[in-house]
C-alpha cells in the first residue's frame, strides 16, 4: 500500500523558533525539513559552539526532520508547531535528540508509547516483505496483506482510545488524519471527530478531518460515483460515465507502486473471467511519466480502459474520491452507483460472482 498524506493550511501564519544545543557537535551545518502539504520546505543553520537556531512561520503543526551532511541514516523526526521549542542532546546520534517546549511532541511521546508494540510488529512485517520482494516470493507478499490489515486495525484502536483520553490534543487530531485518511468511511471518522474539543475541531487539522468526512460521505456505498474524465494513453478524453450499463471497477494505481503491480494479476484474472458478462475495469493512473505508465500497461496486460492526468498524487480524483493510498478501487453497478470499495484479490472475484450471472 502506497500512502500520500496531505495537510491543510491557512493564511494565518505563526512564528516558530527552534533553539538547538548539541553537546558533542560544536560546529557544522544542520538542515531542517518541513513536510507541508505535498511540498517539502528546507532550511539550514550554522552550528556554533554546539548551538543553532531556526525560525520561520507555520500555519499549523507539520511533520519535520533534522539532518546533517554525510549522515544519511541518522536523522531526528518531530512535529514543528508555532511555538518556541528546544531540541538538545549529545548529537553523535541525531535520533536520540529530545524536544522541550512543545505540547504536540509531548503528546506524541504518549502516543508512541501506546503504539510501541504495534510499531515493532509493523517493522518486523516490513522486513519480511522486503526480503520476500527481493526473493520474488509473491505467495509471502500476498499473505502479508492480511497482516497489514491487522496492523491498521490495531493502530486505529489505539488512536480511538487516545482521542477519547486526550480530546484537547492537537496530536490526537493529527493521529486521526494519519490513520484514517485512507481505506476509511465517514462513519469511522465522525465519532472520533465529535469527541475532539471544539477548539481542535475549529483548527486547520480539525477542518481537514471534517473535509475527509464530507468526502467519504460523498463516495459512500449507495451513492452515485462522481464522474471522472481524463486522458487515455492516445491522448483522447474518456469519461467513466461512458461505461454506464456495465459493472465497473474503478482501479486507482500507478506504475511506480509495487503493491499496485502485485495486485494487477488479480484484476487481470477478474477482468478476463467476467469481461464478456457485463463487467469492465476503468484504470486511473497516478503516474507522472507517460512512458512508464504505457510500459506498465503492456507489461501487466491491462487490457481495459486506462486514463490519467499525469499529475501523480495531484490527480483530480485524489480530492474527488479521497484517494490517499494506492492500490484503491471502487466497484459501481450498471447505473453508476457505488456497491463496494477496496476489494482485492479473491474478494473481488467473489463479489463479481454474486453480481455477474
Amino acid at each position: 500500500m502506497i500512502l500520500f498524506f496531505s495537510y491543510s493550511s491557512t493564511a494565518q501564519d505563526s512564528t516558530y523558533v527552534i533553539n538547538g544545543n548539541l553537546e558533542k557537535i560544536k560546529s557544522g551545518t544542520i538542515y531542517l525539513s518541513i513536510y507541508e502539504l505535498s511540498e517539502t520546505f528546507r532550511d539550514s543553520a550554522v552550528i556554533k559552539d554546539g548551538r543553532f537556531q531556526f525560525n520561520g512561520f507555520v500555519s499549523s503543526p507539520f511533520f519535520a526532520s533534522l539532518t546533517m551532511p554525510q549522515r544519511h541514516d541518522d536523522y531526528f523526526t518531530f512535529y514543528i508547531e508555532p511555538v518556541t521549542m528546544e531540541i538538545s542532546g549529545r548529537g553523535d546520534s541525531l535520533r536520540l535528540l529530545s524536544v522541550k517546549g512543545s505540547e504536540i511532541n509531548d503528546d506524541d511521546k504518549l502516543l508512541k508509547e501506546r503504539m510501541k508494540t504495534i510499531t515493532q510488529w509493523e517493522n518486523a512485517d516490513s522486513k519480511i516483505y522486503e526480503q520476500a520482494y527481493k526473493d520474488k516470493n509473491s505467495k509471502i507478499m500476498d499473505s502479508l496483506d492480511v497482516v497489514d490489515n491487522g496492523i491498521l486495525a490495531a493502530k486505529r484502536k489505539v488512536v480511538a482510545a487516545f482521542v477519547m483520553d486526550y480530546p484537547k490534543s492537537m496530536r490526537a487530531a493529527m493521529a486521526i488524519i494519519e490513520n484514517y485518511s485512507y481505506y476509511a468511511e465517514a462513519t469511522d471518522l465522525e465519532p472520533l471527530y465529535n469527541e475532539l474539543d471544539v477548539n481542535i475541531r475549529n483548527s486547520p487539522k480539525g477542518k481537514e478531518i471534517k473535509k475527509m468526512i464530507d468526502t467519504y460521505a460523498r463516495v459512500a456505498v449507495g451513492k452515485p460515483a462522481p464522474d471522472i474524465t481524463e486522458y487515455t494513453p492516445d491522448s483522447s478524453k474518456l469519461s467513466l460515465s461512458s461505461l454506464k450499463g456495465k459493472y465497473v471497477l474503478i482501479d486507482f494505481w500507478a506504475s511506480w507502486c509495487r503493491p499496485c503491480r502485485r495486485e494487477n494479476p488479480n484484476v487481470v484474472a477478474a477482468y478476463n473471467q467476467f469481461k464478456n458478462k457485463g463487467f469492465t475495469v476503468f484504470g486511473v493512473s497516478y503516474d507522472t511519466q507517460k512512458a512508464n505508465w504505457e510500459k506498465a500497461i503492456i507489461a501487466d496486460h491491462l487490457d481495459w480502459n486506462q486514463v490519467s492526468d499525469l499529475k501523480g498524487w495531484k490527480n483530480s480524483t485524489s480530492d474527488q474520491y479521497g484517494i490517499r493510498a494506492i492500490p484503491s478501487n471502487i466497484l459501481i453497478d450498471k447505473n453508476g452507483v457505488i456497491i463496494a470499495k477496496n476489494i482485492f484479490g479473491e474478494k473481488l472475484t467473489e463479489k463479481l460472482k454474486e453480481l455477474v450471472k
